[in-house]
């Protein structure tokens, strides 16, 4: 397509736009979820952190079978159509939770099961509508990083606004909402996409099964496994083991197809897997945004700003503001940012050190009554939006750079795995600053204590984890320079 030559193609636009209104719903719900929990359906903490987690954890593992689908039957095209389909029934279930409570759970796990299947998908749809040598397609991937945020500043802010003035449900309802743009813009566009992301065998995805295409049969499978998965949120001990042991069943496959590769291959995708461990730590962290972050600023920071009073919900639109702002910054500056890409990822892992320093500093300046300045929330969540575009972007895209091939769709459900066990990861974390209520009330300067100690905590292992990186530094840094002058 004559298409790939310009620095803002149409299909980058259209895929942007499709993606800001997919992140729209999840971020709108994301904003939300913890704060429903724990205000009205009166959850603790520790159980309000362990449904966020796991299913945030399930959106994240589904991925490699979303991409193993893609690779070996449907494409790219029709598992994002899919994941689109299956997130709006998600969203309506949620929607409906305040008239049956019982709801939830399946809301929770169709939402989780649609976005494994659209999330990795559309970026390897967007992977190939360019060439590997497209000298745009680093910029092209950092500004689709950029442009999907500006969904999840929309969606903090509105979806936090509209829960706060009518209702939960109105929430979660706009939220769905959301997907239902993208997902029709998506189907009238497409065209755009021209051949790419279609199904390698396009004979057998017209075959019928029982008078239905293979399409229909991978629906109804998702939509009955929502209500495996929604038993299992409940029994959540259950789920985190299982999940535990598909990562590690992922992991032990994944070594073996690395292990029939060529040399040359190997040496990529084992810089890749180092990479993608970093990055598993990153945001682990990251994911706290929507829970611990999220009670903390609910808690004990000042919600009052110029006379106006912001929902807590409303701070979850910091992330995605910073990192708009500083993505059109790499994207003014993209060679810089392409020669020193591992340098940046460094950078990455430090900012989210400064992150949490700045909210330990933040609560040591706290008033009499344990609250904290908004403006230190300010700084710390832009630290760590700078932190999620120096990585994020940098994985995403040597995912499908360094992966042969055949194995793309597979290696970005790995990434997405990794995700994964960073919300498994997380609940660890947020468990050890979770706070206990008497008769659902909640000591104030007790919670500043406790998250005091835990920020200082959680720097201090951030500092760590630069110095174990830098060990992998050179290695990473010749493999990645490599990427783009070499072919699978």
């Amino acid at each position: 397509m004559d298409q790939k030559t310009d620095k803002f193609p149409q299909f980058l636009k259209m895929l942007c736009f499709v993606e800001m209104w997919e992140r729209f719903s999840y971020y709108g719900m994301r904003a939300l979820l913890v704060l429903f929990l724990t205000s009205h359906l009166g959850f603790t903490d520790e159980r309000a952190f362990t449904i966020y987690s796991l299913f945030a954890a399930t959106g994240y593992a589904i991925p490699i079978l979303g991409g193993f689908l893609a690779d070996k039957l449907m494409g790219f095209r029709n598992m994002v159509l899919l994941g689109g389909i299956v997130m709006i029934a998600g969203h309506a279930c949620m929607s409906l939770v305040k008239f049956e409570p019982g709801l939830l759970y399946l809301g929770l796990s169709l939402i989780a099961i649609g976005t494994g299947m659209f999330k990795g998908n559309v970026t390897n749809l967007l992977s190939s509508c360019y060439g590997k040598d497209d000298p745009e397609r680093s910029r092209g991937f950092t500004l689709f990083y950029v442009g999907v945020n500006i969904g999840a500043i929309l969606a903090s802010i509105s979806c936090g606004y509209v829960a706060h003035l009518f209702g939960w449900h109105y929430g979660f309802g706009l939220a769905g909402i959301g997907m239902s743009i993208g997902l029709i813009f998506f189907l009238k566009f497409q065209n755009l996409l021209g051949d790419s992301g279609l199904s390698p065998y396009p004979e057998l995805m017209n075959k019928r099964i029982l008078g239905i295409k293979i399409f229909g049969i991978v629906l109804i499978g998702s939509f009955l496994s929502s209500s495996i998965i929604a038993k299992m949120l409940i029994h959540s001990e259950f789920f985190t083991n299982m999940l535990i042991f598909i990562g590690i069943t992922a992991l032990g496959i994944f070594i073996y197809i690395i292990s029939k590769l060529s040399a040359e291959q190997r040496r990529k995708l084992v810089a890749l897997s180092i990479l993608v461990v970093f990055f598993l730590c990153f945001f682990a962290l990251e994911m706290q945004l929507g829970s611990l972050v999220n009670l903390f600023t609910e808690r004990n920071v000042i919600n009052n700003v110029l006379g106006i009073t912001i929902p807590a919900s409303i701070s979850q639109a910091i992330n995605p503001l910073s990192i708009i702002i500083f993505g059109f910054l790499f994207g003014t500056y993209m060679k810089f940012k392409q020669k020193y890409a591992t340098s940046m990822f460094t950078l990455g892992l430090l900012t989210m050190a400064m992150c949490f320093f700045t909210l330990y500093i933040g609560c040591l300046n706290s008033n009499i009554e344990g609250k904290v300045e908004y403006l230190y929330l300010i700084i710390a969540i832009s630290f760590m939006g700078l932190g999620e575009l120096c990585i994020a972007p940098l994985v995403q895209e040597q995912a499908t750079t360094l992966a042969p091939k055949n194995l793309r769709g597979v290696v970005m459900g790995i990434v997405m795995l990794s995700l994964a066990f960073s919300n498994l990861a997380g609940v660890a974390i947020s468990k050890f600053m979770s706070v206990p209520s008497v008769n659902g009330k909640i000591n104030y300067l007790e919670s500043l204590e406790i998250y005091k100690e835990g920020f200082l905590k959680v720097g201090i292992f951030n500092l760590m984890l630069v110095i174990v990186f830098l060990f992998f530094f050179n290695f990473i840094h010749k493999v990645v320079t490599n990427s783009s002058c070499t072919k699978n």
